[in-house]
């Protein structure tokens, strides 16, 4: 990785969210989820991150009291008027302020295991950050692997090929940008960064996304069954993939997770996992409805909480 890039000339806005809303559980939820790389860092309340704005690397700083948010813009020259307009609606969405959060903590409130999950995390919104290749690298990772090893795979990619940023005395690390892997062969991605098949595959899609450039704005605009389909055009990303990246409606089950939902809701462990994803998605789905997704998001975060309570062999 080339040497940090460093920012001082910074704009500086607030936001202000609905009620109710957690900025720390927002950005750094409990299990350890990122809110736009890997990258961050988070301290004492406080998120350093970054993004990418018009394809330039900007450093984020972003601090809350009670649900008005101060978002600190880190970057060589200042924004444009339609620049700081595009970034605060890239944030908003980012933040969940388009989540229907007081709806669904009524339903949630009527359901044995989220009433329990949605007091320990209240104020707790799922929107990330606006990454659509972050998030295809993620799903790439997270593809047939545990869960340390896909991690080490995200932190070789971050270390060699991420965008490097320093500013308010941290250095933050984005992810790579499809032009920067799409060049790289995929020999050269197995060896530093451990990845196996999914070299290829990560090579292809940074290629795909390149000549047909998508956001997960306007995927969240889109019917899902729309919205997967295009998701599932990218090389590489099958339905477990596109619901990773996605994550509007759909419940992208793997086998540890089927087996926490399957003691969760059917009180019992799968004899093979893999193969009652099917059954058990079906059983989250018709419990949950259309709250699914953030029903799913809710439980994974309060699982030290729930296990105390119901009996899960798998947490990690």
């Amino acid at each position: 990785m080339n040497k940090p890039r460093h920012y001082r000339a910074f704009d500086r806005f607030e936001i202000d969210m609905p009620e109710p809303f957690d900025l720390s559980l927002t950005v750094a939820k409990p299990a350890g989820w990122h809110w736009s790389t890997p990258g961050e860092v988070f301290q004492n309340g406080t998120l350093w991150s970054g993004t990418y704005l018009n394809s330039k690397p900007i450093g984020l700083k972003l601090s809350a009291v009670n649900e008005r948010v101060t978002v600190s813009v880190y970057i060589q020259s200042h924004l444009t008027n339609d620049e700081e307009t595009m970034l605060q609606t890239a944030i908003k969405l980012g933040l969940g302020e388009d989540e229907e959060l007081e709806a669904f903590y009524e339903f949630a409130r009527t359901d044995e295991v989220l009433s329990i999950a949605v007091q320990d995390l209240y104020g707790m919104r799922v929107g990330r950050l606006d990454d659509l290749f972050g998030r295809v690298i993620l799903a790439t990772t997270l593809q047939m692997a545990p869960l340390k090893r896909s991690q080490d795979m995200m932190a070789r990619l971050l270390e060699r090929y991420g965008t490097k940023i320093a500013f308010d005395g941290h250095e933050v690390v984005l992810w790579p940008k499809p032009s920067n892997i799409a060049k790289r062969d995929p020999i050269e991605l197995r060896r530093d960064a451990k990845l196996g098949y999914r070299a290829e595959r990560l090579v292809k899609a940074a290629n795909f996304l390149i000549q047909h450039p998508m956001s997960l704005k306007e995927l969240r605009g889109q019917p899902q069954t729309e919205a997967v389909k295009n998701v599932m055009e990218i090389p590489g990303i099958g339905t477990y993939s596109a619901g990773l990246i996605i994550g509007q409606d759909s419940v992208p089950l793997d086998v540890w997770s089927v087996v926490v939902m399957s003691e969760l809701l059917l009180g019992r462990e799968p004899k093979h996992p893999r193969q009652e994803i099917n059954a058990v998605t079906q059983a989250v789905n018709n419990r949950w409805g259309k709250w699914a997704w953030m029903a799913f998001v809710y439980v994974v975060n309060d699982l030290p909480k729930l296990a105390t309570i119901y009996n899960l062999s798998r947490l990690t």
